[in-house]
């Protein structure tokens, strides 16, 4: 998989902070800048957070409601950037990308048919599209976010000269003896590094988890499809039923039946549907174990920083700044609920594709293991915030109704 473009795009955007683990298709270790960067992102993350809340605390009666929403939805952002800048540090992370690139990537299973290889290709050129759209919106965003302070100090100070003006920042945070004008070039560079990395663990930790959801699509849709194009029987048995008391004077009843080397083949195939049915349920619970915190943080997140995104669009001005970011947020919001969905969905139709399988015909062992994978395929596979909230759709419009009527 390396050799993909979307991968060699992957690697380029996330290597550095950790969330594409460098070690995947060799062992070649991360460079020392790129090491210090990861592990010592969630700290000073968690002192904009603080030193968020100082400002905010300092300035509370001499803000205006807007300025106020800003600070709370930025504040919220540092959070929610310190919360996932710890995830490339977990060794289960490491550890599950590795298994993506390594086992789980259908470019492993495109030697196996002509339908693994054409699934193969539809879920890379999704992967394709979907990174190069990530990569744009989040780039954007940042831009926009850093371009308005920085469009107005340039208005009021290089051409209207305003008098008594204020600089204004992209980011606000204080601690005692610390006052951001002070330091306003070496600040405002920092704002630069800050929404970096906040679009970076926004956008690229949701990216890699897509990635992995995309592949897992394609699984199931493969499984589906081995399910219910099952061969049948090349031969048709007659049975002599003309015997029987019940059936007196009838005509013998001609079936289709697996013959014993059929019968092992069909073993086999049997074997072939359960073992990557437990590849998919084994691979989704070690995402909701990695992802569960994240996508519970995320839904409260959204929660708040939807409403105040609407907010400070409402502010006609703001809509430059805020505009892009609002795409972020709510797209990201939109994505993942749809993505699970979907792969709930799809998930749900295996036990109806199991049923397609040709147990009638087989023997009695056989029919034994089918009904063994019909029973394990009845649940629907989805993945749950800490094991509490459904993520899906239903989820994503009680956030959307609760945001649009505050």
């Amino acid at each position: 998989p390396s050799t993909l473009n979307y991968i060699k795009t992957v690697e380029n955007f996330l290597g550095a902070s950790g969330i594409w683990p460098s070690n995947i298709f060799s062992d070649k270790l991360q460079p020392l800048v790129f090491r210090v960067h990861r592990q010592t992102l969630p700290y000073h993350t968690m002192l904009i957070v603080f030193g968020g809340l100082h400002y905010l605390s300092d300035n509370f009666h001499r803000m205006s409601f807007l300025d106020m929403g800003h600070m709370i939805l930025s504040t919220f952002l540092a959070m929610v950037t310190a919360m996932r800048s710890v995830v490339p540090n977990l060794k289960v992370y490491a550890a599950l990308v590795t298994k993506l690139g390594r086992e789980i990537h259908l470019m492993h299973f495109a030697h196996k048919g002509p339908y693994y290889e054409e699934m193969n290709k539809m879920v890379d050129k999704a992967s394709y599209i979907y990174t190069k759209f990530i990569v744009v919106v989040m780039y954007l965003a940042m831009l926009m976010f850093n371009f308005a302070p920085m469009y107005n100090n340039a208005k009021n100070v290089l051409i209207s000269k305003t008098e008594n003006y204020t600089m204004e920042f992209a980011l606000y945070y204080s601690y005692p003896g610390f006052k951001p004008l002070n330091y306003f070039p070496t600040t405002t560079l920092y704002n630069f590094y800050l929404s970096y990395n906040c679009g970076i663990m926004l956008c690229g930790l949701d990216l890699v988890l897509f990635l992995m959801i995309f592949q897992l699509i394609g699984h199931v849709y493969i499984l589906r499809h081995n399910l219910e194009n099952f061969p049948s029987p090349k031969n048709k048995v007659v049975l002599n039923i003309g015997d029987l008391p019940r059936y007196k004077n009838k005509e013998n009843c001609i079936v289709e039946m697996f013959d014993a080397k059929e019968n092992e083949e069909v073993r086999v195939r049997l074997a072939e549907c359960i073992e990557h049915h437990k590849i998919i349920i084994r691979f989704t619970d070690e995402i909701s174990i990695v992802f569960g915190p994240i996508l519970a943080f995320n839904y409260m997140f959204h929660m708040v920083g939807c409403c105040l995104l609407l907010l400070e669009c409402s502010a006609g001005n703001q809509i430059i700044r805020y505009g892009p970011l609002t795409t972020v947020v709510f797209g990201q919001l939109i994505q993942i609920s749809v993505m699970f969905e979907t792969l709930g969905a799809e998930t749900e139709k295996l036990k109806d594709s199991a049923y397609f399988v040709p147990w009638e015909c087989m023997n009695t062992s056989n029919r034994r293991t089918a009904h063994i994978m019909l029973h394990k395929m009845q649940d629907k596979i989805s993945i749950k915030a800490l094991g509490l909230a459904a993520v899906g759709v239903n989820t994503m419009t009680g956030i959307l109704k609760t945001t649009f009527s505050y």
